[in-house]
């Protein structure tokens, strides 16, 4: 009865706590995590932050990384066998044996519903041969994806003082997960059976605002000593589609009622604004340009997207902060040459007239030369023909005789 009425409580304070940013409007919420950041999950517009490049330990949200590339490395049917190194993994389990053979896909079940550091291992070995060169991929994968002050060294995001984050740049790597529909599939799942050679359960996904907080589709919480709680949710409501991430929170507690007051913040203060295929930009240079395709910000409501078009064509919305939200090609300007650009065709030109000359002349020589070769061979054959008719007079007269 006591934790109920605790729950209770607790629930009611949220409650005056929505009702009191939406109210305002324009108060952020205080949080007791060390760093966070809100998103939309489709521009990738930020709209809240705190500390969000600071660079923390992910804990067990690293698994979101390993999820992803086991899935999109095309195998998921295949079938794992369970080395000893994967069943000697600290930490929460799905309890794999030694030589259990295990689809790749239950085994991303149990990593992202369960979070099982020994499904973490055996999807490393699998996928890359060993946890080393699975590492690498993961690096290169958070490259891709613009994650550029993170650096991993496990798949399970167990304590190592090299393997670091930002809330930042979770939110990027989350933003590409979840465009995956197995991805989104698997980290929306709340229960799943696990019947496993060690293990017969029913799978609980450890998110627990699946269930408290509407809208939410995943994805991941993690805790180490290190760490403390971190938490990245995504959630969509209100034609709004958020994630958000919550880094080094005292408590999982308190990592959850942060997630649900910046989601609360986020939905009660944003929206997105598109403009139009069709539309008409002006330059600066007087002509109206069409824009080809949609473009999508976010912005507080209320608030319209700032336009400038740079003298190159670049159209550029900006907040009424000056923040940049997005870069379009609008048009394509040509370049005036520059002085020196001009100096080198003159150059080249006179480079391309002074060997123009060159071989006029040697052509000039050539041929005056061949010229003169066939007049002394003419005059050789012609030499050689009197001669020729001089010797057949000589003979005739002989004849004549």
């Amino acid at each position: 009865m006591k934790k109920l009425s605790l729950f209770l409580v607790l629930t009611l304070i949220m409650l005056m706590q929505t009702q009191f940013v939406e109210a305002t409007g324009e108060n952020t919420p205080e949080i007791k995590s060390e760093s966070a950041v809100m998103i939309d999950a489709k521009t990738g517009d930020i709209l809240y932050q705190k500390n969000s490049s600071e660079q923390m330990y992910p804990a067990s949200i690293t698994k979101i990384v390993t999820g992803i590339l086991a899935i999109e490395s095309g195998k998921l049917d295949e079938s794992v066998i369970v080395s000893s190194e994967a069943v000697k993994a600290d930490g929460t389990r799905v309890y794999l044996l030694e030589g259990e053979h295990v689809p790749l896909k239950k085994l991303v079940q149990g990593l992202l519903i369960n979070s099982g550091n020994d499904a973490a291992i055996a999807i490393a070995e699998y996928v890359a041969g060993d946890v080393a060169s699975f590492a690498d991929q993961m690096n290169e994968f958070a490259k891709k994806v613009g994650a550029d002050n993170t650096h991993f060294v496990n798949p399970n995001g167990l304590f190592d003082v090299e393997h670091y984050t930002t809330a930042e740049d979770m939110a990027k790597i989350t933003q590409y997960a979840m465009k995956n529909e197995d991805f989104r599939e698997i980290v929306s799942t709340k229960e799943l059976p696990w019947v496993g050679e060690g293990w017969d359960t029913t799978l609980r996904n450890h998110h627990q605002l699946l269930w408290d907080y509407p809208g939410t589709i995943g994805v991941k919480n993690g805790y180490v000593d290190e760490s403390k709680h971190t938490l990245v949710t995504a959630v969509s409501r209100d034609h709004l589609d958020v994630i958000i991430v919550t880094l080094k929170a005292p408590t999982s507690r308190a990592a959850y009622w942060d997630t649900m007051a910046i989601g609360d913040y986020g939905f009660a203060n944003f929206e997105r604004q598109t403009i139009s295929a069709g539309t008409m930009i002006e330059a600066e240079n007087g002509q109206a340009y069409e824009l080809k395709e949609d473009l999508t910000v976010t912005l507080p409501k209320g608030e319209k997207p700032i336009q400038n078009v740079t003298a190159d064509g670049e159209l550029q919305l900006k907040d009424s902060s000056g923040n940049l939200l997005l870069t379009h090609t609008l048009f394509k300007e040509k370049k005036k040459a520059s002085a020196a650009e001009k100096a080198k065709e003159k150059t080249v030109e006179e480079v391309d007239s002074s060997f123009m000359h060159k071989i006029v002349n040697t052509s000039i020589f050539l041929y005056s030369g061949l010229l003169l070769l066939l007049a002394f061979l003419v005059i050789l054959r012609m030499r050689s023909q009197k001669h020729k008719n001089r010797k057949m007079r000589h003979v005739a007269r002989s004849y004549v005789k």
